[in-house]
């Protein structure tokens, strides 16, 4: 089967916002909840760089899988849900991990400040948490700038040159592509829609900051909205559906299908 992207109709990006949070709103208890466990698991390990970071990317993800089946199923059964985490267990924490050692590689050989221990990246007590704020409203933030600050730094795990694309695992998952057949396919619907991509990479690195800020308990909700964008976003470019599938025939639909079925 040969696959081509597309370039998505004018105005994609407040279409995908839009598709994205009804998404998020026909599911939200299911995928809020796992995000929040994985932000404040975050938090207990953000002493470990290494595993905070492959908590983030698989909790973007997976948010993505459960958005797959939501805009299937027309709604976020957990049953179901996990069934479908499950299913890409392998490829999910593997992409999770390939993606934060390359990081690590890059800060250890790139950027790292001179002086700065390479062992960091495995272990550090800088800015660590030791006794949360009295006042709440600090230590909110406390507690999930670590999961905000992971978050920013994902988008770019995901476009690693040479190495990651942003859309190559749902064409892992959702297509059943090869990783270097996802990785040109993904390269190539970006470049396409270098536009509305340049947005989305806008938004991954202003919105972590400002929720951090501002609004440090719905950190979690910023995970599954990102997870939503970047499904609709796939789902436009390289299946060619517009729009989210109607609740009532989505939820009527019985069958696998192949947003599901592929691992």
């Amino acid at each position: 089967m040969l696959l081509e992207p597309r370039t998505a109709a004018p105005g994609a990006l407040w279409r995908w916002q839009r598709q994205a949070a009804e998404l998020l709103w026909r599911g939200a208890g299911f995928w809020l909840g796992l995000s929040l466990l994985m932000c404040l698991a975050m938090f207990i390990a953000h002493r470990w760089p290494l595993l905070e970071g492959v908590l983030a990317v698989t909790s973007l993800l997976a948010c993505m899988l459960i958005a797959a089946e939501t805009d299937r199923s027309g709604r976020s059964a957990p049953g179901e849900m996990l069934a479908v985490l499950r299913a890409h267990a392998r490829v999910l924490l593997g992409f999770a991990a390939l993606i934060t050692v390359a990081g690590a590689l890059v800060w250890v050989l790139l950027l790292a400040r001179p002086g700065v221990a390479w062992w960091n990246v495995l272990y550090t007590a800088r800015n660590s948490v030791e006794v949360l704020s009295p006042d709440g409203f600090i230590a909110l933030r406390q507690v999930f700038v670590y999961s905000a600050f992971a978050l920013g730094l994902t988008y770019f795990g995901l476009n690693i040159p040479g190495l990651t694309s942003f859309f190559q695992f749902p064409c892992m998952t959702l297509l059943g592509l090869p990783f270097r057949d996802a990785w040109r396919l993904s390269a190539a619907g970006q470049m396409r829609n270098l536009l509305p991509m340049l947005g989305i990479a806008l938004m991954f690195v202003v919105l972590p900051v400002l929720f951090g800020l501002l609004l440090p308990p719905f950190v979690p909700v910023l995970y599954c909205f990102f997870g939503a964008l970047s499904y609709v976003a796939f789902r436009e470019i390289f299946l060619g559906i517009p729009e989210n599938r109607p609740r009532v025939v989505a939820a009527a639909t019985a069958g696998p299908s192949p947003l599901s079925s592929r691992a």
